[in-house]
């Protein structure tokens, strides 16, 4: 049996949230999951991400495949540089040093505003006089 670290969708039409679980890779994208290692809603600002590290690592150990989501959410997290370290024979205590030490050296993204069509014809307007 392959295991895979990959996302459910649950939620209603057009807001979804997701669940990150461990699952038979032959099972439907929605089917029944071994364990649910946590969750990802996109549609809060921020994204909302939990991860049971605990729980993923342990999967990982024992063969799981991170789907390619739950492997960028695992990097956005740090949880797959811990993961990569911890593999190289470093302690866990080192290893989550490590991890916050360049988490806290990482710049957030910052959005460019983009104003809309409306608000940016309205800008093109001479102002009246």
């Amino acid at each position: 049996m392959s295991v895979k670290l990959r996302l459910r969708r649950m939620g209603n039409t057009n807001r979804p949230f997701y669940r990150v679980v461990a699952i038979d890779s032959r099972n439907r994208r929605d089917g029944r999951a071994i364990q649910e290692l946590g969750h990802y809603d996109p549609l809060k600002r921020p994204a909302t991400v939990l991860l049971k590290e605990e729980a993923i690592f342990a999967w990982l150990r024992k063969g799981a495949e991170p789907s390619d989501t739950v492997r960028e959410l695992m990097r956005t997290k740090g949880m797959l540089l811990k993961w990569e370290l911890m593999q190289k024979g470093v302690s866990t205590e080192e290893a989550t040093r490590q991890v916050a030490a360049v988490l806290d050296k990482q710049v957030p993204r910052v959005k460019r505003p983009r104003p809309s069509k409306k608000a940016a014809a309205k800008a093109a307007l001479p102002a009246p006089a």
